[in-house]
């Protein structure tokens, strides 16, 4: 977790200001030819909203809009809109004290984690959300506080149009306020952009426009444009009519991207019965080991520390499964090529009654601090991991295309990168997962499923236990040829093409149009996924002193380069330390990658003790990972001096073993090791890519730090 001091003011504040034509539209919608509507900004920071109606002449009864931070209320009482008032406060106290109901309230409210708000601030939240009849958790953000407190100042036929993060539509922190919206408004438009209107933050956002109109009525509608500017062409009586009727019982709304059509489609399947993997299987997380890369070995390390007795087959990464069915010589194939196959089944006492090399691996465990971890560090033998059970079958916990959902006939554990899922005996097992291969159970893993960065779908283990199955028994028939198709890496269409007609059309009955109506839900949904992945992997335009010919370096995509590297993207030997009067031997020819360390770690990389460096959330997408050997930490101001060994470099998250760690923050991790001094003091170098990285080799970083060539 980020502490409160290392945190921008921006950050803390969550202040990220509106375009004039965001905020030019949700006022027209808003006050829609009324001349007599109090109006509320609950946040208005320098005045966007004001000034936009102050610049349109738009006609209206009163404003009143409120700030936080004085400085920028001052601000938007510079605009001098007429019959306004500009409140320095906080919107929870305002929220709870005054005594205004409104017609119309707009704004982009502030996203503030839970972590950054003050105790006080939280016990207001919490009093709004009581207000409402809500429950809050602490997780929640701040723009969702807003939202509900505003909704409570509306009148009974008011309008509220807000700028909020697309996090509405999936996260689970705000699945109450979905379902709160959904009933305590008549009239809901979500406004989605194929663009990034926050390029800065890499925040995707929506426009949500709640009405109210005294009717019994409960309508919902999605509408996409390609960015900002091109709401200018959206009519916004349009947003008069939605057609789609909310279904209370619809636990996400990226549902409602689908037109009307579809959705009469889907719930007729509801209607009809159709059974779902949750009908015949229980799902559960895979093992929570507190350490994966500790409790999960290659071959190579069983056979180093003589585990044998603690070695049990494992599988946990999406390229060692590639069939519909995980068999002994799949995971044997994976032990060959040197994968981390084995899970590490310690038992109780085996510190103390194993063997020498038991003995010294747990103690090397205890060096690394794997004892003190999060998980680790409450059980009563740390290296004793619980819930160690075998499944039926494996579904995967992160995808890119589709999820995979295999049969376990390997007896193979798997870690909480897949989940565990245990069949229901009697049932045929083949049957059963071959099922799964279709376009409507692709579909709504899509809707069950929620969006991360890098287009990676996940589906928690209910969120499974959800997803529709065209189960009957003489599917088995049809397992030998889909297991041999995902061999043969067949692709998704021509795969789906076969079960559709097998599964859905010949098994279920369902018409031709029905079927490709089925297939183009799932096409909609995964592509939209992906397509936003495009999106988010190009940064923006670079200026200045940075070099032309990386003006437009994309984002790696961390995803893609865990499936490429299932394991660890190089491995380089340790260097051999010499004696006292040597000095360590340097190739100059090697790559060397220099980053700018932040200031919350470099303490550790000033007296050379630093073992680990995490990368930021964005990498440039130019760097040759697997040619990476040296590692130069540049300290801000100083420059770069200390040569590292990159011994291992993997995908992992930054907090990863930690409490607070998120499982979907990946990050790119160097385990590094001191060499030498390059330089008595530090030396100057220009930061090439994003003023964060520079991609070299030896060679080239003493021509541009040093006159002579040599060391000092």
């Amino acid at each position: 977790m980020q502490l409160i001091e290392d945190a921008s003011a921006q950050k803390l504040r969550g202040a990220y200001y509106t375009p004039p034509a965001i905020a030019s539209f949700i006022l027209h919608w808003g006050i829609n030819g009324s001349t007599d509507a109090d109006i509320l900004e609950p946040s208005c920071g320098d005045g966007v909203f004001l000034e936009q109606m102050a610049k349109e002449n738009m006609l209206f009864h009163h404003a009143t809009a409120v700030e936080y931070e004085a400085v920028e209320a001052e601000k938007a009482r510079a605009i001098g809109l007429h019959d306004s008032e500009v409140i320095n406060s906080d919107f929870h106290r305002f929220c709870l004290d005054t005594e205004q109901s409104f017609d119309l309230v707009v704004g982009n409210p502030p996203f503030i984690r839970y972590q950054y708000y003050d105790e006080g601030q939280q016990e207001l939240a919490g009093e709004i959300f009581k207000k409402a009849g809500l429950k809050r958790s602490k997780l929640t953000n701040a723009w969702v506080t807003f939202v509900v407190g505003c909704s409570l100042l509306l009148k009974e036929t008011g309008k509220m149009g807000f700028v909020i993060p697309s996090e509405l539509l999936q996260v689970t922190y705000a699945q109450q306020l979905r379902k709160y919206l959904a009933t305590s408004f008549n009239k809901i438009n979500i406004i989605s952009f194929e663009n990034l209107v926050f390029e800065e933050i890499q925040q995707e956002i929506v426009l949500l426009l709640c009405e109210r109109t005294g009717t019994g009525e409960h309508l919902i509608e999605h509408i996409e444009v390609k960015d900002a500017e091109a709401l200018q062409q959206l009519d916004p009586h349009r947003l008069k009519l939605p057609t789609k009727q909310i279904d209370f019982h619809a636990d996400k709304w990226t549902y409602y991207f689908l037109d009307k059509e579809e959705l009469d489609f889907l719930n007729k399947v509801r209607v009809d019965g159709m059974p779902k993997i949750g009908t015949y299987a229980d799902v559960e997380v895979g093992i929570t080991t507190g350490s994966n890369g500790y409790f999960t070995v290659p071959q190579g390390v069983v056979d180093m520390y003589q585990l044998h007795e603690y070695a049990r087959p494992m599988v946990g990464r999406s390229v060692q499964v590639n069939s519909l069915c995980f068999t002994k010589a799949d995971w044997l194939q994976n032990l060959a090529n040197g994968a981390k196959a084995n899970l590490l089944v310690f038992t109780p006492g085996a510190k103390e009654n194993g063997n020498e090399g038991t003995k010294a691996y747990i103690e090397n465990g205890e060096q690394q601090g794997i004892n003190k971890g999060y998980k680790t560090s409450i059980r009563d033998d740390w290296y004793v991991i619980p819930s160690i059970k075998l499944s039926d079958a494996l579904f995967l916990r992160r995808n890119n295309l589709y999820p995979k959902f295999v049969l376990n006939d390997a007896q193979a554990y798997t870690t909480d990168t897949m989940h565990r899922v245990f069949i229901k005996e009697g049932l045929n097992r083949k049957a059963f997962v071959v099922s799964y291969y279709n376009s409507l159970s692709f579909a709504f893993a899509e809707i069950l499923g929620r969006n991360f960065g890098g287009g990676v779908l996940e589906l928690m283990p209910s969120e499974v236990e959800g997803v529709y199955l065209p189960y009957r028994e003489e599917n088995a028939k049809l397992f030998e040829k889909v297991d041999q198709m995902v061999r043969e890496k067949k692709t998704a269409d021509e795969i789906l093409d076969y079960t559709d007609k097998e599964l859905l059309q010949k098994g279920m009955g369902f018409s031709e149009k029905e079927t490709k109506m089925a297939r183009s839900i799932w096409y909609k949904l995964m592509g939209r996924r992906l397509n936003r992945e495009t999106l988010e992997k190009a940064a923006p335009e670079e200026k200045g002193e940075i070099k032309k010919a990386v003006a437009r370096v994309k984002q790696l995509n961390f995803f893609d380069v865990l499936q490429q590297y299932p394991e660890n993207i190089v491995e380089n030997a340790p260097i051999v330390q010499p004696t006292k009067k040597q000095e360590p031997d340097v190739e100059m020819d090697k790559n060397v990658l220099i980053s700018l360390v932040k200031s919350d770690n470099v303490e550790r990389y000033l007296d050379q003790s630093a073992k680990i460096y995490y990368t930021g959330k964005r990498f440039p997408s130019t760097v040759a990972l697997n040619k990476l050997y040296y590692f130069m930490p540049y300290i801000k101001r100083k420059g770069i001096r200390d040569l590292y060994l990159i011994k291992i470099a993997r995908v992992g998250t930054r907090k990863e073993g930690q409490p607070d760690n998120d499982p979907n923050d990946f990050r790119l991790v160097f385990e590094i090791e001191f060499v030498k001094k390059l330089f008595k003091d530090y030396k100057p170098v220009e930061l090439e890519i994003w003023h964060t990285f520079t991609d070299t080799n030896l060679k080239e970083v003493l021509d541009k730090c040093l006159k002579k060539r040599k060391f000092e």
